[in-house]
């Protein structure tokens, strides 16, 4: 096959780097042969645009009328995924969309039907699941080196602003024009870490952990917020290993974490663990004997492996790792969790900041019950948190 050409869809927030990479770097196996935006400015902001002819357009539809993709990679607002798929897959088109694949499973079901009807393939946006030391890790894992999974746990938050949440119309909304968003950290920003456990657990490379059961606290603290912004979850797979993550974007510090804590009957893989001399931002898994074994010496593979993967598989005309399977699970849990009630924080527990011309609103605790949730598995009611306004 000549040069994958690649249709993107999404330039303007997280697709700039799509555009950046194919553009900027030495790609020689794809050229990209549409971009469909509908910034009024697009072309001032990138003027590769111009610069290199790449025809513009306002949504696949009008692209496909007279143009054909090997390749459509997809980064537009959640809630306009799942059509998007459909038009580029029935179209001819292969589809790498940025994460989550849709907003419900019953769409995920019909994507996979689609999958299955059109012959192309549907590969979802979870960098960590293309990253080399997590394959390695996985590989590891399903070949046994470990033993049975115990319990696994994360923490992972994101301090955001008040400009963070006005960046768009649907960003900490539950809906957006009758359509289903669930936007909050568990679901977009914080996202990774959660998804990143099930597909660990995959019984199959290319397959994430089903869930049993999903349970978890819910707050909102922010009042620029529809959904909830703090987050602790409790979920266990169809196996039966328990898993536990504290997510939220109300914190004093930048970030906390990604911290994580991966046990088995035969060792225990960490990430961020403090060995002694300051913690450790790789994956160390460390056996009953004391002996441990880094990650960090596999290769990681490109910072955007996920689009170089997926031109690889066009060529070739097998699946990237990270399937609608992969994703479904965390799509199961954001589902569940948008049944449970989420609790207003009492404003005497909260403090607001302007900071770099921002506002941030900040629970006054939350590192310190975080942290204690993620040491003991336990959710914010049970370490003390005091977080939700009485009724």
């Amino acid at each position: 096959m000549e040069n994958v050409s690649i249709l993107l869809i999404g330039i303007g927030g997280y697709g700039t780097n799509y555009i950046k990479e194919l553009t900027e770097k030495n790609v020689t196996s794809a050229a990209i042969a549409g971009i469909c935006e509908v910034m009024p400015d697009v072309k001032e902001r990138f003027p590769v645009i111009e610069e290199r002819g790449i025809p513009l357009f306002e949504t696949p539809e009008e692209f496909y009328k007279d143009h054909k993709a090997d390749l459509a990679v997809i980064s537009t607002p959640i809630h306009l995924h799942f059509q998007q798929i459909i038009t580029c897959l029935r179209h001819g088109s292969h589809v790498l969309t940025e994460k989550p694949v849709c907003t419900t499973i019953e769409e995920a079901k019909k994507l996979l039907m689609a999958e299955k009807e059109t012959g192309r393939f549907v590969s979802v946006g979870y960098q960590l699941n293309y990253s080399g030391d997590v394959l390695a890790m996985k590989k590891d894992i399903l070949n046994g080196r470990f033993g049975r999974p115990v319990m696994f746990k994360a923490l992972h938050a994101m301090s955001r602003g008040e400009a963070y949440y006005r960046r768009n119309n649907w960003a900490g909304r539950i809906r957006v024009n009758g359509c289903m968003v669930n936007d909050s950290p568990f679901n977009n920003a914080c996202a990774h870490q959660f998804q990143n456990m099930t597909f660990l657990l995959g019984d199959a490379l290319d397959r994430a952990a089903e869930l049993l059961e999903v349970t978890g606290e819910l707050y909102r603290a922010n009042e620029a917020v529809e959904n909830f912004d703090t987050a602790a979850v409790r979920a266990v797979t169809q196996s039966g290993v328990p898993i536990y993550y504290y997510t939220s974007h109300d914190l004093k510090s930048k970030k906390l974490g990604p911290v994580s804590e991966y046990r088995f009957e035969q060792g225990t893989i960490y990430y961020g663990r403090d060995f002694g001399e300051g913690p450790v931002w790789e994956y160390v898994a460390e056996f009953p004997d004391g002996s441990r074994y880094s990650y960090g010496q596999v290769p990681k593979r490109e910072r955007l492996q996920k689009l170089y993967d997926a031109i690889e598989c066009v060529r070739t005309g097998e699946h990237p790792v990270c399937t609608i399977q992969c994703a479904m699970p965390h799509l199961e849990a954001v589902s569940r969790l948008a049944e449970l009630p989420v609790a207003p924080a009492r404003e005497e527990a909260l403090e607001y900041v302007l900071e770099d011309g921002d506002r941030y609103c900040r629970i006054r605790n939350l590192e310190e019950i975080f942290l204690i949730c993620y040491e003991k598995q336990v959710m914010p009611s049970e370490a003390g948190a005091g977080w939700s306004r009485k009724p």
